[in-house]
């Protein structure tokens, strides 16, 4: 992993759609320290701000940032790495989908080889590298999307809802593995509805949660102070409905 950390930020974005503010004046700032939850309702622009974050998409208005040491202009893009709930998965082998990846960052065949090796190990697939990549469990899919991300390098990882739908083996040893390396000084961000997940990554020391609501997010606050005092009541409500 790259000891260069990077450190992501909106100012005042904003996204409209249809009139209606998706995402409205946000303020964000992902860096080291432990893992960043990003909570909130369906509907509350989670996802759109993840696609701001990430360069998908641009915003209406406000500013992104990419700032940190030896960052120079645009170098800061590639090394961003984004999880979606559903992987994209290539019609090749896996670790042809982890060569590929590689390969268009421009990384030497022999540097390729070592990094795919520790990498498809870390999640377990080792034994799995000759594999059509599309007969893989979901789980297994995803666990090759974390493999892919990490062997790449970033110095940002975004997660949305990146084991939402995967069984409790995978969605835990994903959990371990980011965990891990947030503990190493990798930003995260992770966009979750699992309270108890988000609990979790608190309970290995440090995170904070952004809460958004309505496109509009409060200032974070600790892990364990957002489940023990929210400070907003749209925060308490949520609470209280996602633990009935």
């Amino acid at each position: 992993m790259a000891e260069a950390r990077l450190i992501l930020e909106g100012r005042g974005l904003c996204l409209h759609r249809q009139s209606r503010a998706i995402v409205d004046r946000v303020d964000i700032r992902i860096d080291a320290g432990g893992i960043s939850g990003l909570v909130g309702a369906n509907g509350a622009g989670k996802t759109s701000l993840v696609s701001l974050l990430a360069g998908l998409i641009a915003p209406d208005s406000g500013v992104r940032r990419i700032t940190g040491a030896g960052c120079v202009e645009g170098a800061g893009e590639a090394r961003i790495g984004l999880m979606m709930q559903k992987p994209v998965i290539m019609r090749r082998s896996v670790y042809g989908n982890c060569d590929y990846v590689l390969k268009a960052l421009g990384v030497e065949k022999a540097v390729r080889r070592a990094r795919i090796a520790d990498g498809l190990a870390l999640v377990r697939l080792d034994q799995r590298a000759r594999d059509d990549a599309r007969l893989l469990s979901a789980g297994e899919q995803q666990r090759l999307a974390l493999a892919q991300m990490l062997i790449a390098e970033p110095a940002v990882l975004l997660c949305d809802e990146a084991t939402s739908s995967l069984d409790p083996p995978s969605r835990r040893l994903i959990e371990k593995i980011v965990a891990d390396k947030a503990a190493t000084g990798l930003p995260v961000l992770w966009v979750t509805h699992n309270l108890a997940q988000l609990k979790r990554f608190g309970g290995r020391g440090g995170g904070r949660v952004f809460f958004m609501h309505q496109g509009r997010l409060a200032p974070p606050q600790d892990i364990e102070a957002f489940f023990t005092a929210p400070a907003s009541k749209e925060a308490r409500a949520f609470l209280a409905y996602e633990r009935i």
